[in-house]
């Protein structure tokens, strides 16, 4: 049976070595284990959520057709263009361990470090460092058969490759032609906007889940792409143009130091990870004047307290 693993270590992996010693091959430690899997499938998590569906949603289960359940929810994988074999689909994600992926792309993997970059998870299970970067994980990882198996396409992006859903094959396509590890945390973020955007994450949403406190540093970030702001993190926090754009900054509270959490969500933020489409705006309609933004504004989408618009 398939469960939801929102684990709480600090890295996972060794279920993927205990099977590597049991089994002493490489063909049998990374075979795609037969066995039942979830009815319902939506879309193969490729890039991004805008990846084609093209799988069947409604698939028979039971004791008597659990097998064929597990077997339908694989679907064929193309390595660099050429069909190679299988990749798992689970909710709508394609999923693999991190075992089966050093195999493909030819990377070291000793149960704990892959290709010598050793993933560790947050205790929340909602996201993963690897090499300082920050990778969103809203579904956490999975573990079926004894090994743990992390969306594709988090994989993929640890190694600078790509992973996309073909919708008219049913099919995941990997591209494995340039295997290279990103650039470190390190060099890659601006540390002043790290700064900055997870004290407005802290003081604005540092009780709301993740999702919120990513969708509370979309809406700055969204600000600094737009022509309507201006051009930087700390200059949109600080934007006085038509009045105090954030309570914080009037009640001193973004000065406060902000939580492991909130520099976490400012950091996905930094990677692309996005819950709040466009928005430019968000209000807590039980305390702010959530009238006028629903009358004169685009509703995006409602996260925890806040409702974000456009």
């Amino acid at each position: 049976m398939i469960r939801k693993n929102k684990l709480h270590m600090t890295l996972l992996l060794c279920a993927a070595v205990l099977c590597v010693a049991a089994n002493g091959s490489a063909a049998a430690q990374y075979e795609e284990p037969e066995a039942s899997a979830p009815a319902e499938m939506v879309e193969a998590e490729a890039d991004g959520p805008d990846a084609g569906t093209g799988l069947p949603e409604d698939m028979e289960t039971g004791r008597d057709g659990e097998e064929d359940a597990a077997r339908d929810n694989y679907v064929p994988l193309y390595i660099n263009g050429a069909l190679h074999s299988e990749c798992l689909v689970i909710d709508g994600v394609s999923r693999m361990s991190l075992g089966r992926f050093a195999t493909l792309a030819g990377l070291s993997f000793d149960g704990f470090s892959i290709g010598g970059l050793t993933p560790q998870l947050a205790e929340s299970g909602e996201y993963a460092v690897v090499n300082g970067r920050y990778f969103y994980l809203p579904d956490g990882l999975y573990e079926l058969g004894g090994e743990l198996l992390w969306p594709l396409s988090a994989v993929a992006k640890i190694f600078g490759c790509s992973v996309s859903w073909d919708a008219a094959s049913g099919s995941v396509n990997l591209d494995l032609t340039d295997i290279e590890p990103l650039e470190s945390g390190e060099t890659y973020y601006d540390e002043q906007d790290v700064y900055w955007l997870s004290r407005i994450i802290y003081a604005e949403s540092g009780n709301q889940p993740l999702a919120g406190q990513i969708g509370v540093g979309n809406v700055v970030l969204n600000r600094v792409e737009s022509e309507l702001f201006p051009d930087s993190v700390f200059e949109v926090i600080f934007d006085r143009s038509y009045g105090v754009q954030f309570s914080p900054v009037e009640n001193g509270t973004i000065y406060a130091q902000p939580d492991e959490e909130a520099v976490a969500a400012a950091r996905l933020c930094l990677e692309g990870y996005n819950t709040a489409g466009g928005s430019l705006y968000f209000v807590n309609p039980d305390i702010g004047a959530g009238y006028w933004f629903a009358a004169n504004l685009t509703f995006v989408t409602s996260i925890g307290d806040h409702d974000f618009y456009a």
